[in-house]
């Protein structure tokens, strides 16, 4: 598939924001540089037990498994509005067992030698999300943003502030070549949001603060409106988020993920799961997700 990828397309950007609720369950939750129109399938799955079939401490009983077909626009200003961008982003699809069952148990944990999660009465239903946000960008390369927005649908409600860094170059250029300049970048932000119930998760934390380091390679060029933008990039990232999920007495439960995208031409593949924790032995929580995305700008 990556040959016929390298072969068939030229490289160029593919990336469009996470819907929620990827953002709490590991994904990526930057906001994008450059104008986007993506189009894709997410999957996000929590299970209330682990592979050893350890409970998990929340007021979730039962597996849910949402499927979700997505879009996101992104849209930079140019000369009125420059410095600034808008997002939407929206995902709909039945919640059922599978395919994230199939995904987890018969992929991932096959993998990495671990025991399937069991299931527990999986919701049966049609969910859908719809995310908003307004972005201002700083300095010319804006590697700097500071912005908010909201996620509205059948999970849950929030309204949040985010600010950080985005590809900050931190090597010299690696190598030159038609495609761009390969080289380092970091990136890093922070999120605070305010929550409520939804018709999924009845109790959910009032609050909600979610750090997120990222580290990057890829080949970076620039297009017609002087923007930067990785024509294939490797990233990864880690992610501390202090729990949109309750146990029984209304304490939140606080998670690490990790974070894994590979972008080239307009195709991105990005998963994540929960085990940053504990890597070598089981998977320390109950969530894992994953989304294929194209974006329809560089067709």
């Amino acid at each position: 598939m990556s040959g016929l990828l390298l072969s068939g397309l030229v490289c160029s950007t593919a990336f469009g924001e996470s819907p929620a609720p990827s953002v709490h369950w590991g994904s990526l939750a930057f906001p994008d540089q450059y104008s986007t129109l993506t189009t894709g399938f997410t999957v996000d799955r929590f299970t209330p037990t682990d592979g050893a079939g350890a409970k998990y401490d929340s007021t979730v009983p039962n597996t849910l498994g949402f499927n979700l077909i997505t879009f996101s626009w992104t849209q930079h200003g140019d000369v009125r509005f420059d410095g600034w961008s808008i997002n939407v982003t929206g995902g709909i699809g039945p919640t059922s067992n599978q395919p994230s069952e199939f995904l987890q148990n018969n992929i991932v944990h096959q993998l990495r030698s671990l025991p399937p999660v069991p299931t527990s009465q999986p919701r049966q239903d049609t969910d859908g999300m719809l995310d908003g946000s307004v972005t201002k960008w700083f300095f010319k390369n804006k590697t700097v943003f500071l912005g908010g927005g909201f996620s509205v649908g059948t999970l849950y409600q929030e309204q949040f502030l985010r600010a950080g860094i985005r590809r900050f170059q931190i090597t010299p250029d690696l190598y030159s070549g038609d495609w761009g300049d390969v080289s380092v970048r970091v990136s890093g932000l922070g999120r605070v949001s305010v929550l409520e119930n939804g018709a999924v998760l009845h109790q959910t934390k009032p609050t909600s603060s979610i750090f997120q380091p990222a580290l990057a390679i890829g080949q970076y060029d620039m297009n017609v409106h002087g923007e930067q933008y990785p024509t294939w990039e490797v990233e990864v990232s880690a992610t501390w988020d202090s729990g949109i999920f309750v146990n029984g007495v209304g304490q939140s439960r606080k998670q690490f993920f990790w974070s894994a995208a590979f972008t080239c031409g307009p195709v991105r593949f990005e998963t994540w799961n929960d085990s940053l924790g504990n890597l070598s032995t089981t998977d320390f929580g109950p969530t894992y997700g994953a989304t294929l995305t194209i974006d329809l700008f560089r067709l």
